[in-house]
């Protein structure tokens, strides 16, 4: 076995285990857009209900963001889902950057489906924090 074999072997303890997300599942029934927090977006998974028409939610500020998480870097990245729970057909959920945000692909969420966002660092510079959301998918439940 080479030392690079032996470098990336499944008996290295630093890989003895799976890593497992953890989901502080939040719940926003707002009627009206509403601005996520940083605890809300860095929880995982937020369930939206529409309550009763289509909604325009805001993800928080880059500077904000780039507070929340401790060391953050240009190109750390987190995924957050967020579930359109809306009971009625017809209520789309639309997620808009927040100051500092640009967004990347289709923001929309259908009701009854789900959406995996990735939010990435660009600036972590005090005063010019920034971020780029991707969309990567929605699935039906």
């Amino acid at each position: 076995m080479s030392k690079l074999d032996a470098h990336f072997s499944l008996r290295d303890p630093r890989l003895g285990s799976v890593p497992v997300p953890t989901y502080d599942v939040q719940t926003v029934t707002t009627a009206g857009a509403h601005t996520y927090t940083t605890a809300e977006i860095l929880s995982g998974l937020i369930l939206r209900d529409c309550a009763g028409s289509s909604r325009t939610d805001v993800l928080p500020t880059a500077a904000n963001l780039v507070a929340a998480v401790q060391g953050a870097m240009v190109n750390h990245a987190f995924e957050v889902e967020i579930r359109n729970d809306a009971d009625a057909s017809a209520e789309t959920l639309t997620i808009s950057a927040g100051t500092g945000g640009t967004t990347s692909g289709t923001m929309t969420v259908a009701d009854g489906a789900t959406k995996r966002f990735a939010i990435v660092f660009t600036n972590v510079t005090i005063g010019s924090e920034a971020y780029t959301v991707y969309s990567l998918g929605s699935k039906t439940y």
